[in-house]
């Protein structure tokens, strides 16, 4: 079975490829980027109402892995907006992990923000 232990972003990048010929959208399986820029917010908003009304000690459950229906709806919606952001990796031609790593030095080095709180 596949997972993310033995799939690469290519190869996901690829089957959202293939999704979307199979299913008839966009030009060779390359829809237009700025919808699916738009679609990724209706999709985050979608994720974002599992959360919704969520007091900290559901909050609380939810990480401990305690309410597994929740979780699974959350896993849904996120992997529309991860199918997405691959489509628009895919179809912009940049690499998500050097993109990542790119960000994770840019962050590194920024100085804290004045009173933000340290996690």
């Amino acid at each position: 079975m596949r997972n993310d232990g033995n799939t690469t972003l290519d190869e996901l990048k690829e089957d959202v490829r293939q999704l979307c010929l199979r299913k008839g959208w966009g030009v060779e399986g390359v829809q237009d980027v700025q919808h699916v820029a738009m679609a990724m917010t209706v999709e985050m908003s979608e994720l974002l109402e599992h959360f919704q009304w969520l007091d900290h000690e559901d909050v609380v459950r939810l990480m401990e892995g305690n309410d597994p229906e929740r979780s699974a709806l959350i896993a849904e919606e996120f992997a529309d907006v991860m199918m997405y952001g691959l489509q628009l990796a895919r179809t912009l031609g940049f690499d998500i992990t050097g993109e990542i790593l790119r960000k994770i030095d840019i962050v590194d080095h920024r100085p804290p923000k004045a009173g933000s709180p340290k996690r």
